[in-house]
């Protein structure tokens, strides 16, 4: 008696979970015990995050976008009575919740569009709507974060690494690792938690080698909501021809919102030949002499490009003092048989550095200090001057070259990578 009701119980159980669908019918009927069907089940069980009903969606970067406008649509045209949903991003991507449908009567999946326009920091359109593409088109249960990063296309990806992703939508933090393999051994070197979507690492990447990078999304118990994402390989190299010691404007990024982990806001991208990224955001002239022997040597380039002194000039630091740090550089450069290679510290606009709160106000007399630098710079033995196209009849930076007024954005960062290939080839006769 015990024993059929036993039986009952479990022929129940099977028939309720195959209906919902955690197993098929033929596996409900097989001769697993049903803890073994539902072990087996729990393997293909979608992570948390991805049981919400969303869809992922993508498009590529838009040059000096700061922010992106997405928009759902219950008709291929943009057009207010079709606006199911819109929402403001900074990532060239973004999760909707589909429960937004519900929002405009008739409208599923399968019928509702989407597009998207790119726009400029302060909220103006770079550039129409998109042509609208099928909801359908785009990821629906996105299982794991969406990594943007170009560190795999790079010739030589930068010392300092920068973790970015789409971000996922109802999680509370991210868990970010950084794994490094040697023949058969691997070794994680890198173990991070973020409630950013953008992660800045402050330790330098030196040891040669073959690295992988993944992220996944945690809930607010510091627990699995997503898997982890598929993971993005890249080299370090024992050693390089050229690197370039910088602050942010050698490290990439631009337009407020776009970190350095894209490719298109590298100078370096457009050398034509490879240039090992040593730069670090926000270092002064004395950051780049300090970093010299933990940074510079442990590459052993024959020739260094060294660009920086923007951090100095525009918080009142005297020319003088950039160029006595520039100076020990270049004697530490030529301890070492290593070329230096100084190019002209770029212009600011101090008028766009305002509108951006978290930029400290120009000082006064950065203009004329830059020049001091500058001269300097071009009187060494081996220099280029990257600024010249960058400046207005102003002296400030040319306004549709940069976003926040202290950062070159994308075209900029291709004058001064093409401008720094040429002279290294015509020069050096590097390739």
């Amino acid at each position: 008696m015990n024993g059929r009701r036993l039986f009952r119980a479990v022929s129940l159980g099977a028939a309720i979970f195959c209906a919902v669908g955690l197993f098929s019918e033929a596996e409900a009927s097989s001769g697993a015990t049903l803890a073994e069907r539902l072990a087996e089940a729990a393997k293909r069980q979608l992570p948390r995050s991805a049981a919400q009903d969303k869809v992922r969606l993508t498009w590529p970067i838009t040059p000096g976008a700061a922010r992106y406008r997405v928009a759902i649509l219950s008709a291929p045209a943009y057009a207010p009575q079709n606006v199911i949903y819109e929402e403001t991003v900074s990532a060239p991507g973004a999760e909707i919740d589909l429960e937004v449908l519900a929002r405009k009567g008739g409208a599923t999946f399968e019928t509702a569009y989407w597009t998207v326009r790119p726009m400029r920091y302060g909220g103006a359109s770079l550039g129409d709507f998109s042509a609208p593409q099928p909801l359908s088109a785009g990821e629906r249960h996105p299982v794991a974060p969406l990594p943007n990063s170009d560190y795999g296309t790079m010739a030589e990806p930068p010392i300092y690494l920068v973790y970015a992703w789409v971000p996922v939508r109802k999680t509370s933090s991210y868990e970010v690792e950084v794994w490094r393999e040697d023949g058969s051994d691997r070794e994680r070197v890198r173990h991070y938690y973020t409630y950013e979507t953008i992660l800045y690492d402050e330790m330098p990447l030196k040891t040669p080698g073959r690295y992988t990078w993944r992220v996944r999304a945690l809930d607010g118990y510091g627990r699995k909501w997503s898997d982890w994402s598929a993971p993005e390989a890249f080299t370090v190299n024992a050693s390089v021809t050229v690197a370039a010691l910088g602050d942010s404007i050698t490290h990439g990024g631009g337009a407020v919102t776009v970190p350095p982990s894209r490719s298109m806001y590298c100078w370096e991208s457009y050398a034509g030949l490879p240039v090992k990224n040593l730069g670090r955001s926000g270092d002064s002239s004395y950051d780049l002499l300090t970093r010299f022997e933990s940074d510079v040597l442990p590459f052993a380039p024959k020739y260094l490009v060294v660009m920086g002194g923007v951090n100095d000039f525009r918080v009142g630091v005297s020319a003088q003092t950039t160029i006595q740090n520039f100076s020990r550089i270049a004697e530490k450069c030529s301890a070492y048989g290593i070329t230096p290679i100084f190019a002209t510290a770029t212009p600011i606009s101090p008028e766009l550095m305002k509108q951006v709160r978290e930029i400290e106000t120009a000082a006064w007399n950065w203009q004329a200090e830059r020049q001091v630098l500058n001269a300097w710079v071009m009187a060494q033995p081996y220099a280029v001057d990257v600024a010249a196209s960058l400046t207005d009849e102003d002296g400030d930076l040319k306004e549709e070259l940069t976003t926040d007024g202290l950062h070159p954005d994308a075209e900029a960062k291709k004058i001064i990578g093409e401008a720094i290939g040429k002279y290294l080839r015509e020069t050096f006769g590097l390739q």
